[in-house]
């Protein structure tokens, strides 16, 4: 499908806003542009990371339904296409329909199928059956995919540009820890996180890329806050997509952590310089100029980056330690459980509040081998991480939560309601909607045999290896 003078292209529409029409018309020239024409099966995957309430946590989380559905109505439009499903894998511990149904997914594809010229479909990757996938990577040898995606004769990725607390940025080529389930999208999620997303590239290599940078996220990834670009960027290759992106957020493609492994690996292109820049922008010039519009690079922008100024711009007496995740050395794992513990306490600060966090008790979180003797002040310490450790004194209780990596959903469950704040778990409409989500989760896997699947696959090969 990807031809390859097409590949260090990467076309740039200007866009103010999401107008269906008008983002019909862009996408629709920039399937001419590189002459893509799918045919038979295509599965889109938008970037659904969280979705709830979304006039409380936010709604830049998530690729924007007219945007999702512009793409479906200019696709189906491909002569010779059959059908197109939507297909996402939210973050650990939430339910993906849940996300959807929060962001009016489920409502644009009733608006999509009304509009488009084949069947229309929506599926939630964690409940439906996988197929296992060969990757030879450095993480994964294999991997078990979505078996629509699996089978699907062209893939088409919509990222939504964002700031990102561990990885600099979210594009295209990260979008494809989504196409992992839960179990496999924990496997090496810590200081191996940059590799684990380039093996990924393996199963999940775009054939045409769409990228919302219209409305771009500032901070962190779940909870961002808006910043208008007015961009659409399209390409088929997921590395040059995101150079430019990436640049448009300042960055060098060597600063983004996931590219620099990519190319290290031999991914090409290397640099922005040897991209060929089309469209309403014509240079690395012309996209300096428009990233002028997401500019300062300030408080905000970087925004649930760093835990203790985080923590001290809100005046909370919680503390937060930080040390190596190996015994003689001084390297900290940037990508695994200080992640989750990102998302956890900017979570809390949508659902809470500032206020909340400076009337918080003063616990204190550590993550890697912390070194220094810990007072906890007669107060609780929670050791975050399978490689957590350190010698505390004076506290009420050690909390232990032994897992590589711990996931905000793992927080959430086991401390959140014991920090002095309003908790979501504490909230009955939340567990509401949570149980009644994960309830309809469990019985679409049953009808699907998703439950059967993976039970046969650890009987098979887990349980075999173990023995």
């Amino acid at each position: 499908m990807n031809l390859e003078s097409n590949q260090n292209i990467v076309f740039i529409k200007q866009c103010e806003e999401y107008d269906r029409e008008r983002l019909g018309q862009i996408i629709a020239q920039g399937m001419n542009r590189f002459n893509f024409k799918p045919r038979g099966k295509v599965m889109i995957k938008p970037n659904v990371v969280f979705a709830y309430q979304t006039d409380r946590f936010g709604k830049m989380a998530y690729t924007p339904p007219p945007f999702v559905g512009a793409s479906l109505v200019a696709l189906s439009k491909s002569p010779g296409l059959k059908r197109i499903d939507v297909g996402e894998n939210c973050a650990v511990g939430f339910p993906t329909r849940l996300c959807y149904k929060s962001a009016g997914y489920y409502d644009e594809i009733k608006i999509a199928r009304k509009q488009a010229k084949c069947k229309v479909g929506i599926f939630c990757m964690d409940e439906e059956p996988r197929e296992s996938v060969f990757i030879g990577g450095v993480v994964h040898d294999n991997l078990r995919i979505s078996k629509k995606m699996a089978r699907a004769d062209a893939k088409v990725y919509l990222p939504k540009l964002k700031c990102h607390c561990v990885s600099k940025m979210t594009g295209a080529v990260k979008l494809n820890i989504g196409i992992c389930s839960d179990d496999e999208r924990s496997i090496r999620h810590d200081f191996m996180l940059n590799e684990k997303i380039v093996d990924l590239l393996s199963a999940g290599y775009p054939d045409f890329i769409i990228m919302d940078a219209i409305d771009v996220g500032m901070g962190n990834e779940a909870f961002p806050t808006p910043r208008k670009l007015g961009l659409v960027i399209m390409g088929t290759n997921p590395l040059a997509v995101d150079i430019v992106g990436a640049r448009l957020l300042g960055l060098s493609a060597s600063e983004v952590p996931y590219l620099k492994v990519a190319m290290d690996r031999g991914y090409t292109p290397a640099s922005i310089d040897q991209i060929d820049i089309d469209g309403d922008l014509k240079s690395v010039e012309d996209i300096d100029e428009q990233a002028k519009r997401l500019m300062p690079y300030d408080d905000e922008f970087y925004r649930w980056q760093d835990v203790e100024k985080e923590l001290k711009r809100m005046n909370s007496p919680m503390r937060f330690y930080w040390g190596p995740y190996r015994k003689s050395q001084s390297d900290k794992c940037l990508t695994g459980c200080v992640m989750g513990l990102k998302m956890f306490l900017g979570g809390f600060e949508k659902f809470a509040g500032v206020q909340a966090f400076a009337t918080a008790r003063p616990v204190s979180f550590v993550i890697g081998r912390y070194e220094e003797p810990i007072d906890a002040n007669g107060e609780e310490v929670y050791l975050l991480g399978s490689c957590a450790k350190a010698s505390i004194s004076n506290a009420k209780k050690v909390v232990h939560i032994d897992k590589c990596f711990t996931t905000a959903t793992d927080m959430n469950l086991s401390i959140g309601h014991k920090l002095g704040m309003p908790a979501p778990t504490r909230d009955p409409k939340f567990l509401m909607d949570l149980i009644g989500a994960a309830s309809a989760a469990m019985g679409r896997k049953m009808i699907s045999m998703r439950y059967f699947q993976d039970i046969g696959h650890f009987l098979s090969k887990g349980l075999i290896r173990r023995i």
